[in-house]
């Protein structure tokens, strides 16, 4: 089951979430974020780290309020941590409990009840001494992980379930099996444990979270501050609630009956775990009671337990200051029915190393092919390039997060356009200096650019346009600009850069175009009066024709009409 979830339409490439994941099973498709379920330990990182709430916690907060509209029997089990997550809005403890009542649950109890019985079973391990090292189970993310990344850690986690299940069944011997127990907290991990520990029974029925149970105090309009004080149900787990912070663990069973042969110690966040994991693995750590959790000052740091990271330290003063320092006396044995054993299982997936010439190569796609260029810088998430070679070899989808490698891939590009580009390419800043000139600039102005960069633009031409764009603060586009001295013909952009108060000039050099567009127009120049001579003469030889056409044509009228009279008079006469 998964536990959180994408919103892929909120996924901004920025990848924090893919930087960030310790176990990298959040892989990159189509520019896209990818949550890979069966990969992830459920840390919650990524879920406090997403800028854009692309990524969200998948509730049971429904199924709460159904059963308390059903009427059922609901038991809040409520996790140490809500010392830290409430303590700012409480006068005294039993507000919370006010507060849930209110909600319409029948029961409030603390989680911490079962954590009385899970410190007697560490304890009973430390009294064996059969284990190298002893690890704690109470925190579900890190069991994720030795279960699916490092199983060779089984051995040394101590098995035994996590307080939230414990709990879950002592609530349901107690209060009977149809009666709906909802744990509140901070993590992420939780909701995935409920489902698999129901194989075993169905011992929690719903997994809420400190943001989601005060957005449903805000809903209802219930002020945690103004609540009635209620009294505890059930023990008074005394030190057992520091369960919730780093280390109390460790100081719950100092105060009953201390380590014996091991040595004690506290690992929190879940780099410090990996690292912790492979110390064991050196032969470097023997027998040491270690209590081990994924968030950095326990489950009060929680990535829903709904404060900033600031809170924790104050969360953890006020978490120890409510507590009180000894353990529970006279609290009655788990019922011979509850069975605290946790078994482990290996769940890890068998993926093939690549082999060393599958790595090298897949590094020198990257650009990597020397120890030199493998900076190890980390921004990509993964501690070397080698690793995340690796991980490419072995089909995970990634998305290029190398900096170096697309600063230097841009660079490189931007160079090879500005070394083949036919214009003219010049940026100066705003005293005119020149900060660039490309290679078609060297060749025109028959000047290298390491003696032009840092030059005044003026000793080289005329640069008034250049300083109109600094006074206008508005670019110059598609001007023509003829240079003498250098025989040039130019059509000239002049951009202002404001973020940077610079210009940048794109020189286009038309000198041939203009040539050519020069002869054409002596060519149509020529033509044109050749055709003007030719119209001329035309109209002299016509103007002739015109004329003698005409003298003809009179002297052919005047014969004609001499011959029609004399004709018509000669019949006159005969008559």
């Amino acid at each position: 089951m998964a536990a959180i979830g994408f919103k892929m339409a909120k996924c901004k490439d920025c990848y924090k979430c893919v930087r960030i994941c310790p176990v990298k099973a959040i892989h990159v498709k189509d520019e896209r974020a990818r949550y890979v379920a069966d990969e992830c330990v459920l840390c919650g990182r990524c879920l406090t780290a997403c800028p854009q709430d692309a990524i969200i916690y998948i509730s049971d907060l429904c199924k709460a309020k159904q059963y308390i509209r059903e009427e059922k029997t609901i038991i809040a089990s409520l996790d140490p941590a809500y010392l830290g997550a409430f303590g700012d809005s409480m006068h005294g403890t039993g507000q919370i409990r006010d507060a849930l009542y209110k909600l319409g649950f029948t029961h409030v109890r603390e989680t911490a009840e079962a954590a009385v019985h899970i410190t007697k079973a560490y304890e009973r391990l430390i009294r064996q001494g059969t284990m190298t090292n002893i690890i704690t189970t109470s925190c579900t993310a890190v069991n994720e992980l030795v279960e699916k990344y490092y199983p060779d850690m089984i051995p040394y986690m101590a098995p035994v379930v996590s307080p939230m299940t414990a709990h879950g069944m002592m609530l349901k011997e107690e209060l009977g099996p149809d009666a709906k127990i909802v744990y509140i907290g901070s993590c992420t991990a939780r909701g995935r444990e409920a489902v698999r520990e129901r194989c075993r029974g169905t011992y929690v029925d719903a997994v809420l979270d400190f943001q989601e149970l005060r957005s449903w105090l805000k809903e209802e309009k219930i002020d945690v501050s103004r609540c009635a004080f209620r009294p505890r149900e059930g023990i008074n787990p005394q030190i057992n609630g520091l369960y919730g912070v780093s280390g109390g663990i460790l100081s719950a069973i100092q105060a009953h009956r201390g380590f014996g042969k091991y040595e004690q110690l506290y690992v929190d966040s879940i780099d410090s775990v990996i690292e912790l994991f492979e110390c064991i693995r050196k032969g470097e750590i023997k027998n040491c009671f270690i209590e081990a959790s994924s968030c950095v000052g326990g489950c009060i740091n929680g990535p829903l337990a709904g404060g900033c990271q600031s809170d924790r330290f104050k969360a953890r003063i006020y978490t120890n200051q409510k507590i009180s320092r000894e353990f529970p006396k006279n609290v009655e044995d788990m019922s011979p029915n509850i069975h605290l054993q946790k078994v482990f299982y290996e769940t890890s997936k068998n993926i093939d190393m690549p082999t060393e010439e599958e790595i090298q190569e897949q590094l020198r796609r990257d650009g990597k092919d020397s120890a030199e260029k493998q900076l190890n810088c980390g921004a990509c998430g993964y501690k070397t390039c080698r690793d995340k070679a690796i991980a490419l070899c072995q089909n995970k989808e990634l998305f290029d997060l190398c900096i170096p490698h697309m600063y230097q891939k841009a660079r490189s590009m931007a160079e090879v356009i500005l070394s083949v580009t036919p214009n003219l390419i010049i940026t100066v800043d705003e005293q005119l200096k020149i900060m660039q000139f490309n290679n078609a600039a060297e060749v025109m102005f028959n000047i290298p650019a390491e003696k032009a960069i840092g030059m005044y633009l003026y000793r080289l031409f005329d640069a008034s346009d250049f300083e109109e764009v600094f006074r206008q603060k508005r670019s110059i586009m598609n001007k023509k600009v003829e240079y003498e001295k250098y025989g040039l013909v130019t059509i000239q952009n002049i951009i202002y850069i404001r973020e940077q108060n610079c210009a940048l000039g794109i020189i286009r050099n038309v000198t041939a175009e203009e040539r050519i567009h020069r002869q054409h127009d002596r060519m149509r120049r020529e033509a044109m009066e050749i055709a003007q001579k030719v119209i001329d003469k035309q109209m002299m030889v016509a103007q002739e024709i015109a004329g003698l056409l005409g003298e003809t044509t009179a002297e052919t009228k005047v014969t004609l009409t001499k011959m029609r009279d004399s004709i018509f008079y000669d019949g006159e006469d005969e008559l």
